[in-house]
């Protein structure tokens, strides 16, 4: 009886042994997999600004937009067919209202980022989009109502202050082997439009969450969504850039080879990881940008650059590990 109980106890040990490798290798392989996304993630942010100096005669925003767009759209079907997904109509989503604003505001918030690509570097404007969590809170706590902390005045003020350190540099002419738009004022007015387009899509994914979807019908409808109002405004303006084949295929690779990939490899870090070591590794886009930025594109990185990228970066992850009593 007790040589029973002796092989059962050893039984289990070597299963829980198993079970706690098993976790170990699942956490290694999706940190490598974050790790890979942000590359991903970086270099689509590099590619995405390179586009109007490569190709001045052929290129527009919106043909990107289209050309990128309908690649991720056919990828999410033929995806769904492979794997015998069958996609949910928009009749059958309890908010489809919310979810067409939701991606048509995506549309929106591209166009805006790649607009800001020609105003400011590219690691400007990806720290631009970092100060997007605390528009968020306040727009949280005007529409839902939420609870009001101090720490989101010092956190607005930490945003603030960080990102004036940045744009100070902007005057430099010489910061960039791109040319970019001397008009900052514009480029700062598009920097608000876009931080409030991202707000409002944040808190319409917030809704969002009770409808249940798998990551392949999600971009099939994210292509869509972002397809269709490209298409119609190419038609208006006549241009598509049909007269550049490589500008076509560069566009479409950005759909499949960085978008796509970077947003398939976060979602399945996010399965092997647990979230306090997946939002760290979600902020190394933002250094790597950087890094990119100035190898690629030539961008100068100053001392001031850094610290204003650490103060937000470092203030949120604080935020996220100390939240404040509800």
């Amino acid at each position: 009886m007790s040589k029973n109980i002796a092989n059962n106890n050893s039984t289990f040990q070597l299963n829980d042994e198993y079970e706690s490798k098993k976790e170990r290798n699942n956490e290694r392989k999706g940190i490598i997999i974050g790790i890979l996304s942000q590359f991903i993630k970086a270099l689509n942010l590099i590619q995405l600004k390179t586009y109007n100096s490569f190709y001045p005669n052929d290129f527009s925003i919106n043909s990107l937009i289209f050309w990128r767009s309908l690649s991720v759209w056919v990828l999410g079907y033929i995806l769904c067919l492979k794997k015998g997904i069958r996609i949910k109509s928009l009749n059958e989503l309890g908010k489809k209202y919310l979810f067409i604003l939701r991606n048509l505001l995506n549309f929106i918030s591209t166009f805006l980022l790649i607009k800001i690509l020609s105003y400011f570097r590219s690691s400007t404007s990806q720290v631009a989009s970092e100060c997007n969590p605390i528009l968020v809170i306040f727009l949280s706590i005007l529409i839902f109502h939420e609870k009001f902390y101090f720490r989101y005045i010092i956190n607005a003020f930490v945003c603030i202050f960080s990102f004036s350190l940045i744009l100070i540099n902007e005057n430099n002419p010489n910061i960039s082997n791109i040319k970019l738009n001397n008009n900052k004022v514009s480029g700062l007015f598009l920097y608000i439009c876009y931080l409030l387009v991202n707000g409002f899509l944040c808190l319409a994914q917030k809704k969002l969450l009770t409808e249940k979807m798998s990551l392949n019908e999600l971009i099939y409808y994210l292509g869509m969504f972002n397809t269709l109002p490209a298409f119609l405004i190419c038609i208006i303006q006549k241009n598509f850039g049909f007269g550049n084949i490589r500008y076509i295929l560069y566009a479409i690779s950005n759909g499949i080879f960085l978008f796509y990939l970077s947003t398939y490899l976060l979602n399945k870090a996010y399965e092997y990881i647990p979230i306090k070591k997946y939002i760290i590794i979600f902020r190394m886009s933002t250094m790597l940008v950087f890094v990119f930025g100035f190898v690629f594109l030539g961008e100068i990185i100053y001392t001031t650059d850094m610290i204003a990228a650490g103060l937000i970066i470092s203030f949120q992850l604080y935020d996220f590990y100390y939240p404040p009593e509800r």
